[in-house]
């Protein structure tokens, strides 16, 4: 019989209301430490220095540009890469202020990249000078704050229904609405953030970060800003925990992908002030990240293998969607290729493939599925940690289950 019993965590402040019953989640803190120790061994046996490197570089722009699209941003991902290689080739540069004296107006274009070099310039430094949960003060907190707010609160001038961040100052008024939901009254908020950060230092667990993610999301401590704030702490307050030491993989970028469904999670949990549909998700996050390491380390594989064929006209064409999943139904690749390469020249492509040893050919009644003849350290990994994360959620993206 599972143990259902109904904890409240917090005592004293508006928190207070919230419950949760963690020993109904689909993870333990011990189950996500163990697979992140399993990603450490397999990273420093398996894993090629150059994709190492790819995925590092690569995680501190999609996190951070996962994170601007929490906040409605609409920064392009190529633009965000502008900004980063702006940020790489001189992180003072006030491209703001440039424009100003330039006499030129400011745009809401502007204003999505000043957001984003803020979320951006304070993750590095975050990642290069990390702090641990026994650090962790409200004062703390106000300085992210103001290091992920600054500047912006001079587009008040240009953009309507702009709301004001008040950089680094708790909110100090009660207008603010989630939804259906209230948050904690805003003369509450320094005294429920004291009593939030003493039960995460008495708690210190993968499940209580994400708790105290949930519940400081709950109080919406500042007028604005608080997604960015909460989804920073959570990353760094995690790696604290020596999870995701090498700074591989971030949560913030699986809520990007799964944004409706984060968002649903999110209220659930603030509507009902029951911290476990957003506590799930967080481990949902986080488990599935850990997996996406070895997915996108294979994928780097069989793009190099592929690349290293004796390929003739539009081969490549054909092999690229096999890079992504285990295997591509006929049908599929017919649909993926169409208007690209006739069909009958798409069948002359896979027989001459099959025929090299390049792919293999399977056949399930009327069904036809084509693979990459490669073997790799990671499709047995894979296989491990999705039946793994199989048993415990209801849903895996298709991204990651077919791959």
């Amino acid at each position: 019989m599972v143990d259902t019993t109904i904890f409240k965590p917090f005592f004293t402040t508006f928190i207070s209301n919230f419950v949760w019953t963690p020993q109904t989640l689909p993870f333990t803190s011990e189950e996500i430490i163990a697979l992140d120790k399993d990603l450490s061994v397999y990273e420093q046996v398996f894993l090629n220095p150059d994709i190492e490197k790819n995925l590092v570089s690569k995680n501190e722009l999609l996190a951070s540009f996962a994170i601007s699209k929490a906040e409605d941003s609409q920064l392009s991902l190529q633009e965000a890469q502008d900004v980063y290689n702006l940020i790489l080739s001189d992180p003072n540069y006030d491209f703001i202020r440039e424009k100003l004296k330039a006499k030129k107006k400011l745009t809401n274009k502007d204003y999505d990249e000043l957001e984003f070099f803020n979320i951006l310039k304070t993750f590095r430094n975050i990642n290069q000078e990390p702090f641990t949960i026994d650090d962790l003060t409200p004062l703390k907190i106000r300085r992210l704050h103001i290091n992920l707010t600054q500047g912006l609160d001079i587009f008040k001038d240009y953009l309507s229904d702009f709301t004001v961040y008040k950089s680094g100052i708790w909110r100090d008024n009660d207008l603010i609405r989630v939804g259906s939901y209230v948050p904690a009254p805003h003369a509450e908020i320094e005294k429920a953030v004291i009593e939030l950060i003493a039960w995460l230092k008495e708690n210190q667990t993968i499940t209580a970060v994400a708790a105290f993610h949930t519940a400081l999301y709950g109080l919406h401590p500042f007028n604005n800003g608080n997604k960015r704030i909460c989804r920073i702490l959570e990353h760094i307050l995690l790696r604290s925990l020596n999870i995701n030491s090498k700074n591989l993989y971030s949560t913030s970028y699986y809520y990007h992908q799964q944004k409706a469904r984060y968002y649903k999670y999110l209220l659930f949990s603030l509507e009902r002030k029951n911290l476990n549909h957003f506590v799930a998700f967080v481990q949902e996050a986080l488990v599935l990240s850990i997996i996406d390491v070895v997915k996108t380390s294979l994928e780097a594989k069989r793009l190099e293998f592929i690349k290293r064929q004796d390929l003739v006209g539009q081969m490549a064409l054909v092999l690229k969607p096999l890079i992504k999943r285990s295997e591509v139904q006929f049908k599929n690749l017919a649909r993926i290729t169409r208007g690209k390469i006739a069909r009958q020249t798409l069948v002359t492509y896979l027989a001459r493939a099959v025929n090299q040893g390049i792919l293999h050919r399977r056949e399930t009644g009327r069904v036809t599925y084509y693979g990459l003849n490669f073997e790799a350290p990671e499709i047995e990994t894979l296989q491990k940690w999705l039946a793994f994360a199989n048993e415990r959620l209801a849903f895996i993206p298709d991204n990651i289950k077919l791959s």
